[in-house]
């Protein structure tokens, strides 16, 4: 199962044009939209914008040349567990725009198919029992039971909003990270996202095959 699905990628052209304003004496609205249309059709290697984009990308992510990948916003729904969610909050330019919620429908949740394949069957059980326990009750102190009691491998689907530059610093940290679903993320990262790849190859975080 992915846990990056439908995704979106924004102004990846326009970015890569806008990268070279620091060097222009004339803002040309014209031009611009010519030169985007050219990367659309075809994103030749030796597209001068694109050389470009990849020069400023030698630099360090945190060196201000790297910036401009800002501007190539990513939108997904991203599926992980508890435990990976409490991890990526950390990155305060990654926003979660929603997501599932243990507060509104853990007593609704299908438990048997609610958590990754780590989480201990014993406690599932133990959960399914104060599940069905409130059920019976509807009293708030078992809810909360329930809720307390949830463990960490429990997979949720939230919708996030992002861009290059800060999925390029999560990739540098987590590729390799002891959570299998942190190395697939890193891994979806480079197969869905254009220029992914090349992006980090540039930067010196891949090596080209």
């Amino acid at each position: 199962m992915s846990v990056i699905t439908n995704f979106q990628v924004y102004d990846l052209e326009e970015t890569i044009i806008s990268s070279g304003y620091a060097m222009i004496e004339e803002y040309n609205e014209q031009y611009c939209l010519e030169q985007i249309n050219t990367l659309k059709e075809a994103l030749a290697s030796d597209n001068r914008h694109y050389t470009r984009v990849l020069k400023l990308l030698k630099a360090p992510l945190n060196s201000g040349h790297c910036s401009f990948a800002k501007g190539i916003v990513v939108n997904m729904d991203l599926t992980f567990t508890n435990k990976a969610w409490i991890e990526f909050q950390r990155y305060h330019f990654a926003d979660i725009i929603t997501g599932m919620s243990t507060m509104h429908r853990i007593s609704k949740f299908n438990l048997e198919e609610a958590f990754n394949e780590y989480t201990d069957p014993v406690i599932i059980e133990r959960l399914k029992e104060l599940q069905s326990i409130y059920h019976e009750t509807n009293a708030k102190e078992d809810y909360l039971k329930l809720l307390y009691s949830t463990p960490a491998g429990l997979k949720m689907t939230g919708r996030v909003t992002t861009n290059y530059l800060q999925l390029m610093n999560i990739w540098s940290q987590r590729h390799t990270h002891r959570l299998p679903e942190w190395r697939q993320f890193c891994d979806e990262l480079i197969e869905k996202l254009p220029l992914f790849k090349e992006f980090l190859i540039a930067n010196g975080q891949l090596k080209e095959n």
